[in-house]
Formats: C-alpha cells, structure tokens, sequence
C-alpha cells in the first residue's frame, strides 16, 4: 500500500512540474504558477534586500542585470530537482529499485540522459525513457525560449530609446510634447500614438503573462521603460485634454490600451486593487499649470482657456486610471518615477 502511494505522490509531484512548464513556456495567458511564484518571490527577496543598501543609480542597475536570468535559471533548477525527486519516487514505488539512494540516482541519471544508473529490470527502464524526454525539454526550454524572451526585451527597449534620445535623460509628458513641437508634428501626432500604441499592447500581451520580463531593466544605464510609458501616457493625456489637435483620438486610444496594458501587468506582479497599499502622489493643480505653460512657451497652441476647468478634471480623471497601477509597476521593478508632471512615488 505505501509504494502505491509513493507512486501516485509521483505521479502528482509530475503533473505539476509539467503543467507549469507548459503555462510557463507555451500557455499565451497569465496563470499565477506556484512554482513561477515561488522562485520569482525568492529571487526578487535577494535582490530587494541587496538595493535596500541604497545604492547608486549604475550599482542599481548592475544589480538589476542579473534578476532576470537569476529567475529563469532558478526556475529550471527547480524543475530539474522537481523532475528528479518525482521520478524517485516512481522508481522506488514501482520497485524498480529497492533504496531511496538508488531511486535518486536513477533518477537523475535519466533526467541528465546520462543513463549510467538505469534500473536492469522493465519497470524502470520504461519509467526512464519519459524522465530523459523530459530532461531533453528542459534544456529546450532553456536554449529556445529564452531567446525569445531577450527578442522581447529588446523590442521593448529599442522603444524606450527612441524616447529618451528625443526628451533627454528625463523624459515627461511635456518634453515629448516640446520635442513633437520642434520635429513640427505637435498639431498632428497620431503616427507617434499608433506606434506607442502598438508597443503597450506588446507589454500587455508579454509582460503580464511573464512578470519576471518587468524586472529586466534597459541595456542603457540611467533608462526605464516604465519611465517611458509614464511619459507616453502623459503627453497622450495631455493631448487628450489639453492641446488643440487633429489626433484626439489616437491619443485617446494610446492612454487606454497603455492603462490596459499596466494594470495587467500590476496584477501579474501581484497587485491587489481592493487592498490600501502606499502609492503615489499624482500632479497638482499647481504643476499640471506649469505644464500648460510650457506647453504654450514651446509654441504649442492649447484648448480655449474658457474650458480650463473642465481641462483640468478631464486630464485628472483620465490619469487616475492608470496612476495606480503605474506606481505600482514602478515600485516592484525600482523604476524612479521624479519629474513625470513632478509626482513622487512613495517608497
């Protein structure tokens, strides 16, 4: 009775280590995994206690490096050690073998393909033909997925540059908004929009069924992606609300997929909407002045003055469906959100 019980606890112990490969490497929808979870929580632990030492921005981002591929190869170990110890246990609950130390040697021969400490009798040998299958998978996923997720993290980052060359080191809503003044395109920026809008639904789609791809910060030093998304949405805003311009609409649409797009992945890194958590603290009155100021200097023509007001609550309310989740995005993956329309974000 108990090595059938031993054999099913494998058999169990195998069905999930498969299932979270699978949702992990093939499933196109977030699944909040316990063994992604687990190792990502882990890892991010390291890392958040290794920057609490208040490091400088280029020891930030060094450390920052290696959160990524230390959560990807942490979670293959775990998948190694899991296959392993799920094997053993089929192998010692079958009778394949007759000791725990046999059965783990076994077992890891087969997962290595190695096969030096095959079982001799049919039981095991069988049970060793799926465990180096299985161990061929994991040096597959290994060498082919993750240069998939590099192509996305580049994708994303050739973005973020484009930004901070034309805004500086930086960026805001209101210094995209001067740039597109200067290039001549502030009256009629939509080709700007759809392209932002295509690279928050890039984010959305990826990020947030991978959140350990937020972590992995921008090859350039001194850069951030969610940086640039909060200056995007910005000056989308701003757009929006506050300009007089032909292409309303695409700045409209560029807010709401980007909105989309971070409260997904907020979700994904475990954001919980109906707990009170410290955010942030979005522009005043104040300082959204200032911007309009700015904005009128470069020589940007603005909505009617009449409708400042309505102005006003419509750029406010319009913010506040992404602010949340993008100060929470910011504070999970130590992204510094000063000089976006001048709020700060609580630590």
């Amino acid at each position: 009775m108990t090595h059938i019980l031993i054999s099913i606890l494998g058999l169990a112990l195998l069905f999930v280590i498969l299932r979270s490969m699978i949702r992990i490497a093939l499933m196109n929808r977030h699944y909040r995994d316990f063994f992604a979870v687990v190792t990502g929580r882990a890892v991010y632990k390291v890392v958040a206690i290794r920057l609490g030492r208040k490091l400088n921005a280029q020891d930030t981002h060094s450390v920052l490096l290696w959160l990524f591929p230390a959560c990807i190869l942490s979670l293959i170990i775990v998948y190694f050690v899991g296959a392993m110890t799920a094997f053993a246990l089929l192998y010692w609950g079958t009778g394949a073998v007759s000791t725990w130390h046999q059965a783990f040697l076994a077992s890891g021969s087969a997962l290595n393909t190695l096969g030096f400490a095959t079982p001799t009798d049919s039981i095991g040998q069988w049970i060793a033909i799926p465990e180096g299958a299985l161990g061929l998978g994991i040096v597959v996923f290994l060498f082919t997925f993750i240069p998939s997720y590099q192509a996305v993290i580049r994708s994303r980052e050739d973005r973020t540059s484009w930004l901070y060359v034309r805004t500086g080191n930086e960026p805001s809503g209101v210094t995209l908004l001067e740039w597109s003044q200067r290039a001549g395109i502030a009256g009629n920026m939509r080709d700007v929009w759809e392209a932002w809008e295509d690279w928050f639904r890039m984010l959305g789609d990826t990020h947030s069924v991978l959140p350990m791809l937020t972590m992995s910060p921008s090859v350039q030093s001194g850069q951030s992606w969610v940086s640039a998304a909060a200056a995007v949405l910005d000056a989308a805003t701003l757009a929006t609300w506050s300009i007089e311009t032909n292409d309303t609409e695409a700045a409209r649409i560029c807010v709401q997929t980007g909105t989309r797009a971070l409260l997904g992945i907020a979700d994904a890194l475990g954001r919980s909407r109906s707990a009170t958590e410290p955010g942030g603290t979005g522009p005043s009155r104040e300082k959204y002045e200032v911007a309009r100021a700015r904005l009128c200097s470069a020589g940007i023509r603005l909505k009617i003055v009449a409708d400042q007001e309505s102005q006003w609550h419509e750029f406010q309310r319009m913010r506040e469906q992404y602010q949340d989740a993008l100060f929470f995005v910011a504070r999970r993956t130590f992204a510094p959100l000063d000089g976006i329309l001048g709020e700060e974000v609580e630590s």
